[in-house]
């Protein structure tokens, strides 16, 4: 597809700029004025396009959304280290850059940085004790290079769950992260501090990386975009674990593709990434797509709430021109395959092997981090168990391949939790779930998230479906057939302009 040099949204964007500034009682760029909390929510689609014509800084929007995180973040915790001095000196050059013309893609857009990637200086915690006083990097990872490179300004580093091995992010390192929503509940993980971040107004794009549902767990819990890359469009320092990838977050789909479209592509040391092909921000009617719903896949239903949600999801997809669909799907997986498949992939391969480093630490960590490196320190999975798991990966889509693709759908939508009511300090050691009567495994959390790690190379974009009962936004995945991000895209963007749109009037969490 031809990449649209207007899309709507930047025509749009412009004109409102443009009649602002030059038609009427001679407005003027003194004369406009946005609030703490429109600066900190702003997209950075928008934001550029202000910085352009020197109506807003770089700078007033690095001191409305520390504002914000002074303001709340004593209740979500969704920050490891801060760096609000650097990024009002780097937020001063970006607006000098506005003023000479030299502005980069990104420039002066802030970032919130998942305490995996970081920047030189930084420290890098894995969310453990065990890493909290480790030396600081030398270098900036390959995502941060590129996002620096393209002018935006890393802010804060983002909490994760121990070792990246929870879909909540509580640890003893930094304390249990609370949703902006509601605190009561949980902001997912491993890139719950991201998600966090990016609903409570602290940053206007993140960080993040899925190798269970990382990615799109987080967006689901706090209601924003998120793209599970496959293998081959970024960076990662684990070429040969094919179930795990970095990708952005942000709080609508154009300002998830821009930042996308910095950051995919091969790096300095990249050995297996291919050149990136820029995606559109702007995509055509679903006219002639067909599309499937398929529920639960055979796994276990979803709650009321989140089949409500789905529906409502289901009617903005038919009124933007698509045919969708129920269709039965039953993968072949249980809760049980799932948990044993991914902790075969895992701990029988290299991070099961990495996780020895810890074998003295296992007292001092979370009970779920112990959990996983003690499995791995008894050797419980073997060449046996990776094999089984390939075959269980080509049984399983071989179902997805029979039921849905095979009868004409390109694409089909999955909740992307069978439930949003996750406690922020839910332990699956020892916790149980238990909704509309159902009580769910204790790897809830991932259900329908994982399978899509075990066949990675099918692109998924998270997007918020619905608010529950409880003020929880409810996700949805958009799932598509091996490499074809552009039809998940088209999708995702259309849904984007009819779909729910929070962040907007009272849908801010307060």
């Amino acid at each position: 597809m031809k990449t649209e040099q207007n899309s709507p949204n930047k025509i749009f964007i412009k004109l409102f700029v443009t009649v602002f500034l030059l038609i009427g009682m001679n407005v003027n760029a003194q004369t406009l004025r946005f609030d703490q909390e429109e600066l900190a929510y702003m997209p950075a689609s928008t934001l550029i396009e202000l910085y352009k014509q020197v109506i807003v800084s770089p700078v007033q929007v690095v001191e409305a959304q520390k504002a914000q995180w002074e303001k709340t973040n004593n209740e979500v915790n969704s920050t490891t280290f801060v760096h609000f001095e650097n990024a009002i000196k780097l937020a001063k050059e970006s607006e000098k850059r506005y003023k000479n013309g030299t502005y980069r893609e990104l420039e002066g857009i802030t970032v919130g940085v998942k305490d995996e990637h970081y920047d030189a200086g930084w420290v890098v915690t894995f969310g453990t004790n065990m890493h909290k006083n480790d030396p600081p990097m030398k270098e900036a990872d390959p995502v941060v290079t590129k996002l620096k490179a393209a002018g935006a300004i890393p802010m804060l580093q983002t909490t994760v769950p121990e070792l990246y091995l929870n879909f909540v992010t509580n640890t003893r390192a930094w304390g249990v992260t609370r949703n902006p929503w509601n605190n009561k509940y949980a902001v997912g993980g491993s890139s719950g501090g991201s998600g966090a971040a990016l609903a409570a107004g602290y940053c206007t794009i993140a960080t993040g990386s899925d190798m269970g549902g990382s990615i799109r767990i987080p967006a689901a819990f706090n209601g924003v975009y998120g793209y599970k890359t496959g293998p081959g469009e970024l960076h990662t320092g684990n070429p040969i674990s094919h179930f795990s990838a970095s990708g952005p977050m942000a709080r609508n789909f154009s300002d998830m593709v821009l930042m996308h479209n910095v950051i995919a592509g091969p790096g300095k040391y990249s050995v297996n990434v291919f050149e990136h092909d820029r995606n559109p921000d702007y995509y055509p009617s679903l006219q002639g797509l067909k599309i499937a719903y398929v529920g639960g896949m055979g796994i276990v239903e979803p709650t009321k709430e989140v089949e409500a949600a789905m529906k409502d999801a289901m009617t903005v997809l038919r009124d933007a021109g698509a045919e969708v669909d129920v269709v039965e799907l039953n993968i072949g997986l249980t809760p049980e395959d799932i948990s044993h498949t991914i902790s075969s992939l895992a701990l029988g391969g290299a991070m099961g092997a990495g996780f020895m480093a810890y074998e003295e630490s296992t007292d001092e960590m979370t009970t779920y981090g112990s959990y996983f490196v003690k499995k791995a320190l008894k050797g419980e999975y073997s060449n046996k168990d990776l094999l089984q798991a390939e075959q269980k990966i080509n049984e399983m889509y071989a179902n997805i391949v029979d039921q849905i693709y095979e009868k004409g759908y390109d694409v089909f939508l999955v909740p992307t939790m069978p439930t949003s009511h996750i406690p922020a300090d839910f332990d699956f050691t020892t916790d149980k779930i238990v909704e509309d009567g159902i009580e769910y495994h204790p790897f809830v959390g991932m259900q329908y998230t994982l399978p899509f790690n075990f066949l990675n190379w099918m692109p998924i974009v998270n997007v918020p479906a619905g608010i529950s009962t409880q003020g929880m936004p409810i996700g949805m995945q958009i799932v598509g057939k091996p490499y074809d991000t552009e039809t998940v895209f088209r999708v995702a963007y259309n849904y984007d302009r009819k779909g729910l749109q929070l962040f907007k009037g009272d849908l801010i969490p307060k």
